[in-house]
């Protein structure tokens, strides 16, 4: 289970404009999503629902958060970069 409050405020302000901002990559910006969402208590399930995406998809990307920061999750093309 993901406990939410694991962004710290930093963190969590960067999220939030990445979100907003409209020239950002949408899955950038998906992802961005997805762990704010996790971080106000819902679940894996419930954002990829929302999302139209795997709930793996949505852990796996929690996971890579928790390992290697938003710094990694953040780039375009992101599992091509984090494989290398």
């Amino acid at each position: 289970m993901i406990h939410s409050h694991f962004p710290t405020s930093a963190e969590r302000l960067e999220l939030e404009r990445c979100v907003r901002r409209q020239r950002e990559d949408h899955g950038i910006a998906q992802r961005a999503n997805a762990i704010l969402l996790l971080d106000k208590g819902k679940s894996c399930a419930e954002i990829a629902e929302v999302l139209y995406l795997d709930d793996d998809t949505v852990r796996g990307w929690y996971k890579t958060w928790r390992r290697d920061g938003w710094e990694q999750l953040a780039i375009d093309g992101w599992q091509a970069a984090y494989r290398s």
